[in-house]
């Protein structure tokens, strides 16, 4: 029976004194390297496997090679079939597997993260917490710009060599990625230590000589932080998720929470700073080890097509550099404005005020990061169907992780600021406007991600850019007289520009769009199963503790019952029996 498919033989010379046939078939302009057989110019043959990630079949299958999760049936008689990796359904179900990893590690280091945050904010005071937070932010500002954009340009390039050139470039993407990096960390170290007085001056207003210390204390750990970064995103373009699971959603935020804890029982900030700091050390090495097991050492390549790769990479990733350094801005800049502009105690306010946002945005980047993979490989073949499929599943998926959070941390907010004392239930007003704000953020999806997948990074760096600027301005302007509510409405602000301007370049350029049945029932089920239950109960028992107990209780349960009734056609399903495979594996 004919598959519509034709396929073509092809000799090509390798080095030495060799010939290296392989195998293509048309009708898809993705051809992975095919280790068939080789011909010696002395007219013998032999067939022997390849080596490396290359693997030879058991004997009780029919003869195929794998090769980083391509399947290539070589069965006498029938035309070789190729199976792509994150081809249809089985896409979608590996985006499901690694997206329900991530999920699971972004709820863990949702509540780590929060564990070192009440430490800090139960363990000192608001001026003290003021100055953690306000330097570790500005440490994780730097850090973005330390990674130079290759936490997307790995996965990027890695995916589609994949895709369309085999796994031999895999080592050579890291090479042309880690070079430059380190040397810029190094410099980006030293420069940050000599520099922390005049710092301290510039964000520190009221605390200037603590943030200062703080500062000098934080300089040393921002190239392990750049190393853990290289680590994970290259083993994210090998297809795995586990790494960025396992050690930066997971064990760094244990070991800071242990590391702070300790610090806060028998020393000061400045201690505790330094034991926050100290996962990134333990974290790097383990990411390291991690990949190098994942990847595969090739050959060097000839300088020219060195040349070539790494000028196609930074291409791609400078831009790039400029988007992570203005999101990573926006969720951290607006901490250091604070203190810069209204002083320690309403930075401690508002720092520790957005953290219960985290647990929602972590749960959007753990879909983001699964999802990467499968836009690539769509968008290098031209399927803008599958494409599409998998942006109105994966926004679904969004919104029925994050807005039932959102809309507990807007309705209950005053009640859930109690926890960390008195002087913190006056960033209520705070949690009310960012709940809102990335509640539409959620429901527009993964926007930027099908930008970036599509080649349109510069298109990011343009939306980046604005909704910063949008924010500063209005930070700048607000702040002085409104405190850490000014920092929230500028924050909201920029986060509504972002997506709005990323949603219309992906409809207009694309043709995609993240509206659909899917992402329709998801808001009815968050918005009456959810929001409905909590408003009712803040009304009729009260702001309390009591209140938002039975809130909780009831909205969990309608909120269950109706994903239960409506899993087919959320593919809830899928998502659990890849949960399935994963642990029988």
């Amino acid at each position: 029976m004919s598959t519509g498919r034709s396929c073509v033989t092809r000799t090509t010379p390798t080095s030495g004194q060799s010939l290296l046939r392989s195998t293509s078939c048309a009708g898809s302009d993705i051809e992975p390297p095919l280790a068939v057989g080789v011909r010696q110019t002395d007219g013998s043959s032999y067939s022997s496997p390849p080596r490396g990630p290359l693997q030879a079949p058991r004997k009780s299958e029919p003869p195929a090679w794998t090769c980083e999760g391509w399947r290539v049936n070589q069965d006498p008689g029938v035309p070789p079939r190729i199976d792509a990796p994150g081809s249809g359904r089985a896409s979608l179900s590996g985006v499901a597997r690694g997206g329900a990893l991530n999920a699971v590690g972004a709820v863990v280091s949702a509540v780590l993260g929060f564990a070192v945050t009440l430490c800090i904010a139960r363990g000192f005071s608001r001026e003290a917490a003021g100055v953690f937070f306000n330097s570790t932010s500005a440490f994780l500002v730097l850090v973005a710009v330390g990674q130079l954009g290759t936490n997307v340009g790995l996965v990027y390039f890695v995916s589609r060599s994949r895709v369309r050139e085999g796994p031999d470039m895999f080592s050579s993407y890291v090479r042309a990625a880690g070079g430059p990096v380190l040397v810029w960390n190094v410099v980006l170290g030293i420069a940050i230590f000599a520099a922390a007085p005049a710092l301290g001056e510039l964000i520190g207003s009221d605390r200037s000589d603590d943030v200062a210390s703080a500062l000098r204390v934080l300089a040393p750990f921002v190239l392990a932080a750049a190393v853990e970064n290289l680590a994970v995103s290259a083993s994210r373009g090998l297809g795995t998720m586990r790494p960025t699971a396992v050690l930066t959603l997971v064990a760094r935020p244990a070991i800071q929470v242990v590391l702070v804890l300790g610090a806060v029982a028998v020393a000061g900030p400045s201690a505790a700073v330094g034991a926050w700091a100290t996962g990134y050390v333990l974290c790097a090495l383990a990411a390291v080890v991690w990949v190098r097991r994942l990847g595969y050492a090739r050959p060097g390549m000839h300088p020219p097509q060195r040349v070539r790769v790494g000028r196609d990479f930074w291409a791609f990733t400078a831009p790039r550099a400029l988007v992570t350094v203005a999101q990573i801005a926006m969720q951290r800049l607006d901490i250091v404005l604070v203190g810069a502009l209204a002083g320690a105690a309403p930075a401690a306010v508002y720092a520790a005020t957005t953290r219960f946002l985290v647990a929602g945005q972590l749960g959007t980047q753990s879909i983001s990061l699964a999802a990467q993979p499968g836009f690539a490989h769509f968008l290098a073949a031209g399927d803008r169907s599958r494409a599409e499929d998998l942006y109105r599943m994966s926004t679904a998926w969004l919104v029925l992780v994050a807005w039932p959070l959102y809309l507990v941390l807007a309705i209950f907010s005053s009640t859930i600021l109690r926890i960390f004392g008195p002087g913190y239930v006056e960033g209520a007003p705070v949690l009310v406007i960012l709940a809102a704000a990335l509640m539409f953020g959620a429901v527009v999806g993964v926007v930027e991600v099908v930008l970036v997948m599509a080649g349109h990074s510069g298109w990011t760096l343009v939306n980046s850019v604005s909704a910063l600027s949008v924010m500063v301005l209005l930070d700048v302007w607000l702040i002085p007289r409104h405190g850490a509510f000014g920092a929230s409405i500028g924050w909201g602000c920029a986060i509504v520009v972002r997506n709005a301007l990323a949603l219309l370049q992906v409809r207009r350029t694309l043709g995609l769009h993240p509206f659909g049945r899917a992402s329709a029932l998801t808001v009815a089920i968050t918005l009456g199963g959810v929001g409905v239950p909590l408003l009712m109960c803040r009304v009729l028992l009260g702001p309390g503790l009591a209140s938002l107990a039975v809130g909780l209780l009831v909205a969990g349960v309608c909120h269950l019952s109706a994903t239960y009734v409506l899993r087919r056609q959320l593919h809830v399903p899928a998502l659990l029996a890849s949960l399935r495979r994963r642990r029988s594996a």
